[in-house]
């Protein structure tokens, strides 16, 4: 008894471990080849490197200037060394003969005219600019932050729901391959029942009409098979779909009627866990986060920027690299906006406003959120009752139907009877059916939307 209970329940764990192994498997394959996942990743690695761009601006920036010109032209400098300095040198050329000392200084100096622009100058040289104090950039940098967050959060969302997707599209082609077999079945069983009505005709236990809707009955049901085969097939092609491969690949098959181990948590922990680990939580607040910087950031511009600025490098009218043409210049550049015509304060309004409407959408988000996980709370309960109601109603439908099987072979009981029967039963297998699955569906979207 110990080893035949020992092994039924290995049999049950290695069914377990092959579905979670096989379902993991398509979650990975659709997480790693869905197109529109793809493109949210790109759009992430995009905000990322804009992050890197506003954190690279509190760094100093180096450029390399060089600059050659030729001119010509222009307006002329006039110096009149010749009439400030002829009557100098004259009167000290007048006192030196006083002295019998020779006229030493020049007296015919030539006033001197001096283009305003260089005929050929080069300025080369190696400017570093290093910001000292600008509100703006830091600013900057956190709604960056922000806005990377809210595009992980976003991406999150996407991962999320394409994992409840894949689970769906999963249990939801199982049920379609488990009502064609039920379909094969009861046709089989519809084709035994033209043969014995058409026995029981020969042998005057029936009308003809019994034959006629027998043979009506299995038609109909071929029309319900072909059109459950087309369910079967779309529900194939969007799994392959969203797993990005083509739309005809084979699915592995797991039978997962038997799997009901589902624990429901109560409903105050799963509440708990949407409030902590849903993810639109996190992109509202870093929405908030980055309107409460741009509200900074617009207040900013009414304070003063700070910017150090050195410059290295050599000038000359020629290419020359000594000492005696090199220079340095190191500065300190103010700049503040007094007034711009009122569009600052405009600016900072409409951060403020951003802000509180954000606020306003995480209230929303809340109730929102909480109204969800009560109803995925609610329908994997009642899945799960529904469950143990048709398996009670296919039980008594089968008993029903054999006992009227067994009577209408023996002609006791009248086609429209046995018909009913037969209905009966397929319909609450087919309701058994839907139910299992649904159920996993359900508890699929309840995982979602409590985030777990």
């Amino acid at each position: 008894m110990k080893q035949k209970l020992l092994t039924t329940l290995c049999i049950l764990f290695i069914c377990s471990t092959a579905r979670a192994d096989i379902l993991d498997s398509y979650i990975a394959q659709g997480l790693s080849n869905n197109l529109a996942l793809k493109q949210k990743s790109i759009s992430l690695e995009q905000s990322i490197q804009a992050l890197h761009q506003a954190r690279g601006m509190f760094l100093p920036s180096v450029s390399l200037d060089a600059r050659y010109s030729r001119a010509g032209g222009g307006r002329m400098i006039e110096i009149p060394i010749g009439d400030l300095m002829n009557p100098v040198y004259s009167t000290l050329n007048q006192l030196l003969t006083q002295v019998g000392q020779p006229a030493l200084f020049p007296e015919n100096l030539q006033n001197q005219s001096v283009p305003f622009l260089r005929e050929k100058e080069q300025d080369t040289k190696i400017r570093v600019v290093q910001p000292l104090f600008q509100p703006a950039i830091y600013r900057n940098y956190k709604i960056r932050s922000d806005q990377r967050g809210m595009q992980e959060a976003e991406v999150g969302i996407f991962k999320r729901q394409l994992i409840s997707d894949i689970h769906e599209a999963y249990f939801n082609y199982l049920k379609t391959v488990r009502v064609v077999a039920l379909l094969d079945q009861t046709n089989n069983l519809l084709k035994e029942n033209v043969r014995v009505s058409e026995s029981l005709f020969r042998n005057q236990k029936i009308t003809e009409e019994g034959v006629f809707s027998a043979r009506a009955e299995l038609s109909a049901l071929e029309q319900q098979r072909a059109d459950a085969q087309k369910s079967q097939t779309m529900a194939a092609a969007y799994f392959n779909f969203l797993l990005n491969r083509p739309l005809d690949v084979s699915i592995d098959i797991l039978d997962v009627e038997a799997d009901n181990a589902f624990k429901l948590i109560p409903l105050a922990d799963a509440l708990a866990l949407a409030r902590s680990h849903r993810e639109e939580f996190q992109l509202v607040n870093h929405g908030i986060d980055a309107a409460y910087h741009g509200v900074r950031l617009a207040g900013s511009s009414f304070l003063p920027g700070v910017t150090g600025v050195f410059d290295y490098g050599y000038q000359g009218e020629k290419y020359k690299f000594t000492p005696d043409d090199d220079y340095w210049m190191a500065s300190v550049v103010l700049n503040w906006n007094f007034f711009n015509g009122f569009q600052d304060k405009a600016k900072r309004n409409q951060a403020v406003l951003e802000k509180t409407k954000l606020e306003t959408q995480l209230m929303e988000l809340e109730n929102q959120i909480q109204l969800q996980v009560k109803e995925a709370h609610e329908n994997v309960r009642v899945a799960q009752l529904a469950i143990a109601s048709t398996r009670d109603r296919v039980t008594s439908a089968r008993k029903s139907f054999q006992l009227t099987q067994k009577k209408y072979t023996l002609g006791m009981v009248p086609p429209i009877e046995y018909r009913n029967a037969r209905h009966d039963l397929t319909e609450a297998e087919l309701q058994a059916i839907i139910a299992v699955y649904d159920y996993h569906i359900q508890a699929a979207r309840f995982e979602r939307v409590i985030a777990k």
